[in-house]
């Protein structure tokens, strides 16, 4: 008979336990029972049965996320990227809600604090807005690997730094040939940015993150390739990737992180992580249900052979295989499989008995549905919203969409802070640097903040009764708590500037024409008297 032996967890456990138990003897006894807690917050009891077997560790956030077991989380959020439905699904929802077709900048200065007219300030703005849109909309002037434009990154940033927990954006200065500036974004995955030579974690350096004693970064560290890949020929090395321009102070890198949850945090989690446990076990009970669906449906007709049964004749599955006359020497002609519909030739003395799988599951659904609704929970996204399907009511289905679009806001306000405005500043700078605009007085910080304010303006949220929410625009406007601005960001993604502008040409355009008609309840205005008659 084997010895069982614990491991050192096990038995350290056990004196935890064992001690905490000589402590609370005393107030358990002073209770009148050991029915209670010995503490007074029962969440802080290790008696309890229930919370006996829970306690973890309480250490810093490098602790509680480290370099091996994020490597794990990555890995398997990209892998559930790929291959589970319902994650594939959420993040994809994230990148067509928060991005869409591109966050567009208009540029909005500060005329009061520049010392300039409204309309001074409107053609400022309007002459922002063009250089901005030569490097935005050009891949060679905005992105290293000269493939997708600003709008087209915006995306690959949000989805990379969903997946991967972070992503770094570089600035390396590159000129190229036909192109207007000369500040390139590389996106650079979280697989690269890592300690030199895979060491270990110091004081000043976490996973790649080399910061000052304030805890701001001061560089970071990339691979030239991927670590954990290995290829033939290639030398790896690291290269320091300074955080702040040591002349100008000018942001160099841009670090965009999943979420930052705790103070002192250097390296984001996958927006999965929480979830990855769940989203496995839900895609392998739906594969095994739509397996056994699949089998069900495949109804098979087994045949005994009687004792008189002719062996010189064709077998039964010959003559459904391959009719008069099919050889019989392939043997796969006499394998037994499932099939729609199929004859299953059986040996004689052989008896075949049926199995009702009972697919699919009636209770298939309710479950499902509800995992999934503990998942969007987690993840801050209705399950109407993941899926896509909103079978209720006109107000269940409109609060779900309010309430994942609060969600997407919050997203799209992290995505400008953390990469679309940095980066636009970056290209300001470099405009005054070439003169290719003049910003008096750029110099002064507080001015090239002034300078450098916009409204980044990204797809509406639509509506699912459009009539319902135009009225009820409306109302807002006429109350007084609401302004045409907002209600036009919101309903069409323009800023309410410029559908007044284009709106206005196209009414003077048809009053020239002779074509145009008051809008229901306008009145005319009045004729002007002519003063030539006498």
């Amino acid at each position: 008979m084997g010895i069982f032996r614990k491991s050192p967890e096990q038995l350290l456990m056990q004196e935890a336990i064992k001690l905490a138990r000589q402590v609370a003897q005393p107030k358990i006894k002073a209770q009148g029972g050991g029915g209670g807690s010995e503490t007074r917050w029962r969440g802080a009891s290790r008696m309890l049965r229930s919370m006996a077997s829970w306690i973890p560790g309480l250490g810093s956030p490098r602790r509680d996320l480290v370099s091996s077991e994020r490597s794990m989380l990555v890995s398997r959020s990209r892998d559930a990227m790929r291959n589970h439905l319902i994650a594939r699904a959420a993040i994809m929802r994230l990148r067509t809600n928060v991005v869409g077709t591109g966050l567009v900048c208009r540029a909005q200065v500060d005329h009061e604090a520049l010392g300039l007219s409204e309309e001074e300030g409107d053609a400022l703005n309007a002459e922002l807005d063009r250089v901005w849109s030569i490097y935005a909309d050009d891949p060679r002037e905005c992105d290293a690997e000269a493939t997708l434009n600003h709008y087209q990154l915006q995306a690959l940033v949000l989805v990379s730094a969903l997946v991967g927990g972070d992503v770094l954006v570089s600035t390396p200065d590159e000129e190229r040939t036909g192109c207007v500036f000369s500040t390139r974004l590389q996106l650079i995955e979280t697989d690269r940015l890592c300690n030199p030579s895979r060491g270990l974690d110091t004081a000043r350096i976490v996973e790649g993150v080399e910061f000052d004693a304030l805890g701001a970064p001061v560089r970071y560290h990339v691979c030239s390739g991927y670590p954990n890949e290995l290829t033939p020929g290639a030398v790896l090395r690291w290269d320091k990737l300074e955080a702040f321009g040591a002349i100008t102070g000018r942001r160099r890198v841009l670090h965009v992180m999943a979420d930052k949850e705790r103070p002192g945090q250097k390296r984001g989690a996958p927006y999965l992580a929480p979830v990855l446990e769940p989203l496995q076990k839900l895609e392998r009970y739906s594969s095994a249900e739509l397996m056994a669906a699949v089998v069900s449906a495949m109804f098979t007709v087994f045949i005994e052979k009687s004792g008189d049964f002719d062996e010189d004749k064709m077998s039964l599955s010959s003559l459904v295989n391959g009719g008069e006359g099919a050889s019989t020497d392939d043997e796969s002609s006499g394998d037994i499989q499932l099939g729609e519909g199929a004859i299953i030739d059986l040996g004689r003395g052989e008896k075949a008995t049926t199995v009702n799988p009972g697919r699919p599951n009636a209770q298939f659904d309710p479950f499902f549905m509800a995992v999934v609704k503990e998942i969007g929970a987690a993840l801050e996204l209705p399950a109407e919203e993941i899926l896509l399907f909103y079978s209720s009511s006109y107000s269940a289905a409109r609060a779900a969409m309010l309430q994942a679009w609060r969600f997407y806001s919050l997203r799209r306000w992290w995505l400008t802070c953390d990469f679309c405005q940095p980066s636009r500043e970056l290209i300001i700078d470099e405009a005054v640097a070439r003169g290719l605009i003049d910003l008096p007085g750029y110099a002064d910080p507080i001015k090239r903040k002034a300078y450098c304010q916009a409204l980044w303006i990204g797809p509406a949220r639509g509506a699912i009764d459009e009539l319902k929410e135009a009225n009820a625009a409306g109302k807002r406007i006429e109350i007084g708590v609401s302004n045409e601005t907002l209600e036009t960001a919101a309903m069409t993604g323009e800023p309410w500037q410029q559908v007044y502008r284009q709106r206005a040409r196209e009414i003077d355009q048809r009053r020239k024409g002779g074509n145009y008609q008051l809008p229901k309840g306008a009145q005319p205005e009045p004729e002007a008297p002519n003063t030539n008659q006498e």
